[in-house]
């Protein structure tokens, strides 16, 4: 998945979101447009977490392995 912000909004968030994959299970935090989830692997996503941070701010966890591609 890709989850992006328009308008006066994406000027002062960032929005980050993970997902929960079948096999993986909660995956690294992505944010602004980037993927989230699996390709090629046929693992259903479980689950979606969504936060919205003030620009400059830390993310909310781990950024890294948040998409994994067969």
């Amino acid at each position: 998945i890709r989850i992006s912000l328009t308008g006066d909004i994406e000027k002062n968030y960032d929005i980050y979101y993970r997902v929960h994959s079948q096999r993986f299970g909660w995956m690294g935090w992505a944010k602004n447009g980037e993927s989230a989830g699996t390709e090629g692997y046929a693992f259903r996503l479980e689950g979606i977490e969504i936060q919205l941070v003030p620009k400059g701010e830390k993310a909310p966890g781990d950024t890294t392995n948040a998409f994994r591609k067969k």
